[in-house]
């Protein structure tokens, strides 16, 4: 079933989750929110971009977009390589990047809770800060000798 394509009351009921300075329509879109960083994926404009700083409207705005057959992309910073920021369908781009907070640090169990927009080198700061390591160092080219192994 294809999606259906957002209309006025349907930005209108958007924006009233986010509320006007964190939801962006049309030209307000910056074009870095067309793709991420593997640019081979192509170019994507989403129809409205929200940005979400709590659960509570991930969560109501998902649920709107499913009752609607709305199209949704999670986007964190837009540093990912593999697409899957890049809204191909249009519809909602739903920026996490403004949800940031470290909840919390169990270092009992070694694990970490966070938000999604939590950047890998505030997560490893946070945790050198804590006499601990995140050992986790995307690499974007990785050396022969790694590749091999």
């Amino acid at each position: 079933m294809p999606f259906n394509k957002l209309t006025n009351q349907d930005i209108d009921a958007l924006r009233a989750i986010c509320g006007e300075a964190r939801t962006h329509v049309g030209e307000a879109i910056h074009s870095d929110f067309t793709h991420d960083e593997m640019t081979e994926y192509g170019c994507f404009a989403p129809e409205i971009l929200l940005e979400a700083l709590s659960t509570d409207e991930v969560a109501k705005i998902m649920a709107y977009a499913t009752e609607r057959n709305l199209p949704v992309t999670p986007r964190g910073s837009g540093t990912g390589l593999c697409g899957g920021a890049v809204p191909i369908h249009g519809g909602i781009l739903l920026s996490l990047a403004k949800m940031d907070k470290i909840i919390e640090f169990d270092e009992e169990n070694l694990t970490v809770t966070l938000e999604p927009g939590v950047l890998l080198m505030d997560l490893a700061q946070a945790a050198i800060d804590r006499d601990m390591m995140y050992p986790l160092t995307p690499v974007r080219n990785p050396p022969p000798s790694a590749a091999m192994s």
